[in-house]
């Protein structure tokens, strides 16, 4: 009995030999896959699989966050001091928002080449 309404209603059957399912499967594990059809799809369609690992970004995001609210309280302390360093406090705004800027962007980029 066949399924109704498949997103993937064409199958497609190939055979390899034992060296070439071994190789199949060696690469899936360098990019830590286990599902055989989403590895095959993923090389048919783009030539490539990346296994795209965040935790690096993460723990850079982690570290920025550290600094961003020791920052926020300087900055508090110093627009209490009056207009004088009022274009030093704003500068270093737009630094930490370009900081973030560069760490969302590694994430965005980070997620397109993972699917």
């Amino acid at each position: 009995m066949e399924k109704q309404n498949r997103k993937r209603d064409k199958q497609m059957l190939f055979r390899v030999t034992p060296e070439e399912k071994r190789l199949i499967q060696e690469k899936m594990r360098f990019v830590n896959m286990t599902n055989m059809r989403e590895f095959m799809r993923k090389m048919l369609q783009k030539g490539y699989v990346v296994n795209a690992d965040a935790s690096e970004i993460k723990t850079l995001a982690a570290e920025l966050q550290k600094i961003d609210v020791n920052m926020r309280q300087i900055l508090r302390h110093v627009d209490t001091l009056g207009p004088a360093y009022a274009a030093d406090a704003e500068e270093m705004r737009q630094k930490m928002k370009e900081c973030w800027d560069m760490v969302r962007e590694l994430f965005k980029e980070c997620l397109r080449l993972s699917q």
